[in-house]
């Protein structure tokens, strides 16, 4: 297979579709909506979790078979039923309109596949096997998880903020990098990772002061 290209994909207020109800489903759902997506959900039927978050208005649910029109203005689909036949139907469709799908128990039908994630406020981490091992994936993931802790995710916030300010003071983007390499140091990194949060701060407020300064 060839080398896949990572993209992150901004879906907030996209219309996605999930075809499926049970706890496969129940995982991809979560995840668009955890991005912000518009969901529509069509199946026959749903695990008790689904239904109440279907209840309480969290997604759009058709209680029925798949429909071919279900992919009208539609700009992600996952096929996560436990019908193959169907999933590669509803993948074949996507594939003639150009829909990005994923099919859950079938990678080679895939034209994307669902990473492992790690988040942390802006900042997400994604580890993918290429749909060969997700197993793999995920034990990566939660070593991440350890080495990535919650330190990380006000660190990413007040960088980002700091970003703003920096491409404002500094317009050469060689005097941005040098900025930036003097800022996110093995140092900073360490003291994130030992949860060493309020040091990590004032370390980067105190080097970017000093920078802007200059």
């Amino acid at each position: 297979m060839a080398a896949l290209y990572p993209v992150f994909l901004k879906l907030a207020g996209q219309e996605c579709l999930v075809v499926g109800g049970g706890a496969v489903a129940r995982r991809k759902i979560g995840g668009l909506l955890g991005c912000g997506a518009a969901v529509t959900v069509v199946s026959p039927g749903l695990m008790p979790e689904l239904k109440r978050a279907a209840a309480q208005g969290d997604f759009c649910y058709n209680e029925r078979g798949f429909e071919d029109s279900d992919l009208q203005g539609k700009s992600l689909v996952i096929a996560a039923t436990d019908d193959s036949g169907l999933n590669a139907r509803i993948a074949q469709i996507c594939r003639k309109q150009g829909i990005p799908v994923n099919v859950v128990d079938n990678p080679g039908l895939s034209t994307f596949f669902v990473p492992s994630v790690i988040r942390r406020g802006p900042l997400c981490i994604s580890i993918s096997s290429g749909g060969g091992s997700p197993m793999l994936a995920r034990r990566i993931r939660e070593d991440l998880e350890r080495q990535f802790g919650p330190a990380f995710e006000e660190i990413a916030a007040l960088l980002g903020e700091m970003r703003r300010r920096i491409q404002e003071c500094l317009p050469d983007g060689d005097e941005r990098r040098q900025c930036w390499d003097a800022i996110v140091t093995p140092e900073l990194l360490a003291l994130l990772k030992a949860g060493k949060t309020e040091i990590a701060r004032k370390q980067v407020e105190m080097a970017c002061t000093s920078l802007l300064s200059e």
